[in-house]
């Protein structure tokens, strides 16, 4: 399927959205699919779920967030409630047919999360992704060290082509995105403070995951109804590329069993 950048005339968009799925080829029984990135990526870390999605008739959405991707980074003050305007304000100006599934990463995990407890009309269910219950206070001081270096330098030299893909989107994200992430994400605390969501919601975690511990995961899950987890073995933080074919069959089965369960009704 072909990539269309969406843009609406007349409104400004803050986000840049991909779209996949052509509107004739989409199955109308079908919900409409939005995933979000995490820190420091794109819409191109979704590459093997959209493709499973196209296949299967869903139409998907992928907006990128400020300083992300082909979004421009303006430079202002960040925290999760300009997320959640952000993408607010896109999906109004997007064709999505709601209620949709929300698919997210990390950030991307937390912001659909905290929409969902605002605007749960929105949602279908939620697909989340190492949702990070509570930022390690270590994890978030590593990172701030990290941005501390030369970060910039690295952007276009050998090194910076050299590095494995999720490392070469890290040093493409602007420095002030992730700085924002730094400052107002480390006190993120779902752990303590459990969401309150009325669609059902789907955890998956790595065993090895240090920046989402699945410990926290799992005490999330257990104070949500409505709720499941899979702990993928021998994976980290990104678990969709630790261990694709496990990851992309515990997707396709909640995705799915969803739209029988739709379609039953």
């Amino acid at each position: 399927m072909i990539g269309l950048s969406t843009k609406i005339k007349g409104k400004p968009v803050r986000l840049e959205v991909q779209q996949f799925g052509e509107a004739e080829g989409s199955d109308q029984g079908k919900p409409d699919v939005v995933l979000i990135h995490g820190t420091g990526a794109d819409h191109s870390i979704w590459k093997p779920q959209i493709d499973i999605l196209s296949a299967r008739g869903y139409r998907s959405f992928l907006p990128e967030l400020r300083g992300h991707g082909l979004t421009d980074e303006p430079g202002e003050l960040t925290d999760i409630n300009v997320h959640i305007q952000d993408l607010l304000d896109t999906l109004e100006g997007c064709p999505v047919r709601f209620p949709a599934v929300f698919v997210g990463h990390s950030l991307g995990a937390i912001i659909a999360i905290s929409l969902a407890q605002q605007q749960p009309q929105l949602f279908e269910q939620i697909l989340a992704v190492s949702l990070p219950g509570r930022v390690p206070r270590l994890v978030s001081t590593l990172f701030s060290l990290v941005l501390c270096a030369p970060f910039e330098m690295l952007r276009g030299t050998l090194l910076h082509r050299s590095l494995p893909y999720r490392e070469r989107l890290l040093i493409e994200t602007e420095r002030h995105s992730l700085e924002q992430i730094v400052e107002h994400f480390a006190e993120v605390n779902f752990v303590d403070h459990p969401p309150k969501l009325a669609c059902p919601v789907h955890l998956a975690v790595g065993r090895f995951d240090v920046v989402a511990p699945y410990i926290y995961v799992e005490r999330i899950q257990r104070s949500m109804p409505n709720s499941s987890l899979r702990i993928f073995e021998w994976a980290g933080h990104n678990c969709m590329d630790d261990q694709p074919g496990q990851f992309n069959r515990w997707f396709l089965e909640k995705l799915e069993r969803h739209s029988r369960q739709l379609t039953a009704v």
